[in-house]
Order: C-alpha cells, then structure tokens, then sequence
C-alpha cells in the first residue's frame, strides 16, 4: 500500500501512513495554499491601521499613561515577538514612552514561564528593555472588579485594572467548551483571580452549548466575554490559522468587533461539514503540543466519531506528562469508587474541582480524557508510554500504521475521516450536539 495520508507531528514533521483498500476516507482535510502569504509584521501593520468596526490604536490610546499589552503564554502557537516587533515601536512613534507600557502574561492558572522561554516568548530585547509581570492568579492585591450584570466580583491583575489602554494579543483556536480561544479569554480567565476562574470553568464546562465553534448561547464563552466587557479591553489583535498551522490573518479592533471577525475567518479556514458520523477517525492533536494540552486535540475526532467506532490519535507532545497529572487518574478513580464520571460531574456541577488539591489545569485535561463519548481510543506517541496511555484510559500503538493494523481486524470495512491536525478542526455537522 503506498502512504498516501499524513499527519502532522510538528511544524515541518509529518508521520506518512496508508488505509486498508476497504476503508473509504473522507476528502481528505490537508489542502495546502501556495499562494503567498504577508509576513507577521505586515499582517500586524494592517490590523493596527485598518482594524474592525473602531478607530486606529493610535487615536484608541492617544490620551492613556499607562498601557498593559496582555499577551498569551507558551501553550498558545501566537508569534507574540513578531507581533511586539511591530507593536512596541508603533505606541513608540505615537508618543508612548517604554516606562509607560507593561507587558502582562496572562496565565490564567497555568505555572509561570521560566526566563530562557520568555526570551524566546517575546524577544530578548524586549525582557531587557520592557517591564513585564506574569500573572498569578493567587496574588493578594488583584483589582476587584464588578460584573454589572449580575453583582459578582471579579479579582483582576493589577497592572491591567490600572492601565488607561488595555491590547490583548491572543489566537483564535478551536477550544473544547468556549467554542474559540483566545480574544475574551485573555482577560478571562487570562488576568483573573483563582476562585472566579475555578467555580467559572468547573460549572460552565459541563454546561449545555459549551462545545467547539459555538459562540451562541454558550454559557463558557459568555461568561468570559462579561468579565472581559467589565474590565474593558480597548484593542484586541487575534490571529487566525490554517490547517497546516500556519498564521493566514491577524485581525485588529474591539473586542467584541474584532473577535467576531477572526471567528468568522477561523470557520472559513478550518471549519469541515458533515452529515453524518464515521467509523474511524485518524487525528494527530497538532498544534496543541504542550503536555496535558494534547487533550483538546481529542474534540474534533469525539464530536464526528460513532460511539462504536475508534480514534487514532497521534500526540505530538514536545515534553512528557507530568507524573501528578497521571496520577490523578488512579487518584479520582480510587476516590469515585471507580465511578469517575458521576463523581466528576457531581463536582463541577457545584462549581468545584473534583481533585481540589490538584492544578486546576490538571482537572479540565481530566475532564476532557474522563467526560466524552465512549469511542475506543488509540495513542501513538514518542512522550507516552502504553502504561501511561492506558492510565488516562486509552489504548497504545507504537506508531499509526501499526495503530490502522489494529484498528483494521475490528473494521475491516470503514468510513473515515483523516485530521492531519485535529487540534485545527472545527466540525459543522447536520446533527445537534
């Protein structure tokens, strides 16, 4: 059989595999543009001059002081030093001393990012001539800020509180219970505080209308978008993919104006319509290649995958899974009586973590491997162990031929669906979820 398919296990590495005779895939998903591409700079030139539905950033910030450049961390693909490249020398030109700029890491509740990386993040001249803080949820002095509509209060950093100009920069991703990534949630959970962010996304994530690609009556979302609205986010600069990763736009303007924009470009480049559900799907998590992050890869194959079907997933990780993460598994399953997803359930239904003691990263990763249909699962990676595979409750290949060979004994005949990278994928299909 020649390897007419592929998957992508890295920005230019791509694992080549082929399918039984008996198998019929779907159009296969990877289509590849050679037209020419504008540079990072220029995209971002164009999103700071000619933004959505609002004024030029420079008219937006004309009167601030103090400015706070919120932007994402490692976990995310967005080219931050390419974007600062433009943007730093561009409140420069407009009047707007360094002294005066903070950049703000919004890391929700994610570990901070260790100095070598934030180099890298953000570029060397900037760690060296910028001040930049990283956020920490925990920290005593957040602002509070109040939710109008419904008198809750939110704690938030308070560099970005007390900023007269506020630019989230973020990318506009596929995310398994706000529907995107990205915009709204650079506030939210990005520069909140632990005990918002906690009871939010334990409630919401379980919540009807949480799913990929929905922004419309999707509690998740909306419950970002308030606090984002509350604290107030002058300019927003989000960054749209294509299938192979590749940044195609960078859209600038309010929040909500240039959000809406980038969700629109990011369904028309990764958005794949179906009718109905197939046999198998084969599916790397690409680009979500940070540890427990792999998990949102999944989405995308659970969502177009019969229940009596299978999943082969290549996870292209670029470190191994934290031992307390795969432990937690054993952890939640000893304390659920081995009931995992009704103990889960009955957890965040109160707003609370069901593994309280552990990260609250580690709890949603969970939720996402314990809390899905139950479609047969097959791992292939090089950072995962088979023990460590069938410890979150999948199975193991030592590589996706070898994973299409197990799969073909069961399914001799199949209909399947082919995600070189799943993480990438925003189904529309004729059925409701």
């Amino acid at each position: 059989m020649s390897k007419d398919y592929h998957l992508r296990m890295g920005p230019a590495e791509q694992e080549y595999f082929a399918l039984p005779k008996k198998w019929s895939p779907l159009p296969f998903s990877d289509i590849r543009s050679d037209s020419p591409k504008p540079s990072v700079g220029q995209m971002t030139r164009d999103a700071l001059s000619r933004p959505a539905k609002t004024a030029p950033l420079k008219d937006l910030v004309a009167d601030a002081k103090k400015i706070a450049i919120i932007i994402d961390d490692c976990t995310r693909p967005t080219p931050v030093s390419g974007i600062l490249e433009v943007l730093l020398p561009y409140l420069e030109d407009n009047g707007h001393n360094r002294a005066d700029i903070t950049i703000v890491v919004a890391l929700g509740t994610h570990a901070p990012v260790p100095a070598e990386d934030l180099k890298v993040r953000v570029g060397s001249d900037v760690v060296a001539g910028y001040r930049i803080v990283q956020h920490n949820s925990r920290q005593v002095d957040l602002t509070p800020v109040l939710l109008p509509d419904n008198g809750m209060v939110v704690g938030i950093n308070p560099e970005v509180a007390g900023a007269d100009a506020k630019i989230g920069i973020s990318s506009i991703l596929p995310h398994p219970m706000a529907g995107y990534g990205g915009g709204p949630k650079i506030v939210m959970p990005g520069v909140s505080d632990f005990e918002f962010i906690r009871a939010h996304h334990m409630k919401q994530t379980i919540a009807p209308g949480s799913y990929a690609g929905n922004t419309t009556g999707n509690p998740f979302h909306e419950g970002c978008l308030k606090v984002a609205r509350a604290v107030g986010l002058d300019f927003s600069i989000n960054c749209v993919y294509n299938r192979q990763g590749e940044i195609v736009r960078i859209l600038g303007g309010g929040l909500d104006a240039a959000f809406g924009a980038a969700v629109d470009v990011c369904l028309e480049e990764l958005g794949i319509r179906f009718e109905e559900k197939v046999d198998i799907t084969i599916a790397s998590t690409y680009p979500h290649t940070h540890a427990h992050q792999f998990i949102k890869g999944l989405n995308a194959a659970d969502v177009v995958t019969r229940e009596d079907g299978a999943i082969l997933l290549a996870v292209p990780t670029l470190t191994r899974l934290p031992g307390d993460f795969l432990n937690s598994f054993n952890l939640v399953r000893e304390r659920s009586h081995n009931k995992p997803v009704v103990y889960m359930k009955e957890a965040m239904s109160r707003g609370m973590p069901f593994l309280p003691e552990k990260p609250l990263e580690f709890n949603m990763a969970m939720k996402c491997a314990v809390i899905r249909p139950g479609i047969r699962t097959i791992l292939v990676s090089p950072m995962i162990s088979e023990t460590e595979a069938r410890t979150m409750g999948f199975e193991y290949a030592p590589s996706v031929s070898a994973g299409v060979d197990m799969l073909e004994a069961s399914y001799p005949e199949a209909r399947v669906a082919i995600f070189p990278s799943g993480g990438l994928i925003v189904p529309i299909t004729a059925w409701e979820r």
